[in-house]
């Protein structure tokens, strides 16, 4: 006989099922859309720009008649090379004192060399040599946006933006001729409330110093704003030798910082004599000439 068949229920307990995700609705009764607007205004040419900064250059500089401000070299060693720690090789402090049309005055505050020459008269490696001149015009920063640098040069704008609510333009400039590959190209920041420089990068094809210097890996430079001024801030450079110098190494950073800035301040011209220049000439630490 067939054996009889077993019913077996098994009852598998099943977990609820997840619950239902909400509908979202979505908002289709408003819409906002701006439509096109036609400008007729011409746009600002390239050379109008050139003919602003120009002008914008010269009225920054006629507005200060006498400034002082404290600026800080500094060179350090093996800034870029492998398995050397970098180490700052010398770092002087200046007090400058400047006025219109043609006085300057520089005092040494402090000088610190890391490797101080036996001989006295002996000038160490490393030691940046630095000299402020009388003139207002930082040019530095404006060499190539100078009237009579026009004809030198090739500009073309890289890009407009908006910063604080004005436009900053970017400026690229090269030189015309390929006979001065050691000429820098570069890139400036414009800003267009008083069409001054207020950033600049070069760069170098050549070296300026082929003797002296492989490359020139990057320099910027950089204003600040003081009092409603624009003013030089900062020069950061680093370069790599053409043959390795004794504690200099094979590539170095050289900075120049400035700060403390006082503007108009109606300098005196004693501040500017021999005497006071003979005692600025006194090293530091020595005794100025007796008042």
């Amino acid at each position: 006989e067939p054996m009889p068949l077993l019913a077996v229920i098994i009852t598998v307990a099943l977990a609820p099922p997840p619950p239902t995700p909400p509908t979202l609705a979505i908002e289709d009764t408003m819409h906002t859309q701006v439509g096109e607007v036609l400008v007729q205004a011409k746009r600002v040419t390239l050379d109008e720009i050139l003919d602003r900064v120009a002008r914008g250059e010269a009225r920054r500089a006629a507005l200060i008649n006498d400034q002082v401000f404290t600026a800080t070299s500094r060179v350090v060693a093996h800034a870029d090379e492998q398995g050397k720690t970098p180490e700052i090789l010398s770092e002087t402090v200046f007090r400058v004192y400047k006025k219109r049309p043609n006085r300057s005055r520089t005092v040494v505050l402090r000088r610190y060399e890391a490797h101080s020459p036996k001989d006295k008269d002996k000038k160490p490696r490393g030691k940046a040599e630095i000299t402020f001149g009388p003139s207002m015009s930082e040019q530095i920063v404006n060499f190539a946006f100078r009237p009579d640098a026009r004809r030198d040069y090739r500009y073309h704008i890289v890009g407009r933006d908006l910063v604080g609510g004005h436009v900053v333009y970017r400026i690229a400039f090269e030189p015309r001729s390929l006979l001065t590959p050691d000429d820098p190209s570069g890139l400036v920041w414009v800003d267009t409330n008083d069409f001054v420089i207020v950033r600049q990068e070069l760069s170098y094809e050549r070296s300026p110093v082929p003797l002296i210097l492989e490359r020139v890996n990057r320099l910027v430079i950089e204003r600040a704003q003081v009092d409603g001024h624009w003013l030089l801030k900062r020069v950061l450079m680093r370069a790599t030798t053409s043959l390795p110098i004794p504690r200099l190494g094979r590539s170095f950073d050289f900075t120049l910082q400035i700060d403390d800035y006082t503007l108009n301040s109606g300098l005196d011209d004693t501040l500017f004599s021999a005497r006071a220049a003979r005692d600025a000439s006194a090293e530091p630490g020595e005794p100025a000439a007796s008042r």
